[in-house]
């Protein structure tokens, strides 16, 4: 059996610009017309909570996984984890306005920043496990 302690780090530099055009996936997602929108018979119960929580969960992690690989970066996990959190709250809050002022279909609700939020925090959590699994990983507190 190999030993895991000469593993080196995978590349991740693939995952900032993975991060930007999944954020502008997710902005077009939340911005265009659902007038009209048929969804193929799909109904699951809380769906939209459900898309939101997806969004921003894959959202942290390509963050911090494109963070991590950034050598000049002094920051702990918690500092940047913190950092992200707050900055995609915040995005996620101007896609809701925007959402309540454009004529798309779409209202602002408080439940997707909910979704939005716990997504966050599922990502810090899922990322925080992974950086941890793997000897490569390790990123100071």
């Amino acid at each position: 059996m190999p030993s895991t302690k000469n593993l080196s780090a995978p590349r991740t530099g693939w995952a900032i610009p993975a991060f930007f055009l999944w954020m502008a996936a997710v902005t077009f997602g939340c911005l265009a017309s659902i007038d009209g929108l048929d969804t193929g018979g799909l109904d699951l119960p809380y769906r939209d909570k459900v898309a939101h929580f997806g969004f921003y969960l894959v959202a942290m992690v390509l963050a911090l996984l494109g963070l991590r690989s950034r050598k000049r970066l002094q920051s702990g996990f918690a500092k940047t984890a913190m950092g992200i959190f707050g900055v995609l709250l915040a995005y996620g809050g101007l896609i809701e306005l925007l959402q309540d002022v454009m004529d798309n279909g779409r209202a602002a609700e408080w439940a997707d920043m909910a979704a939005n939020a716990t997504g966050l925090l599922g990502g810090v959590a899922s990322t925080k496990v992974l950086f941890h699994a793997f000897p490569w990983g390790n990123w100071e507190n």
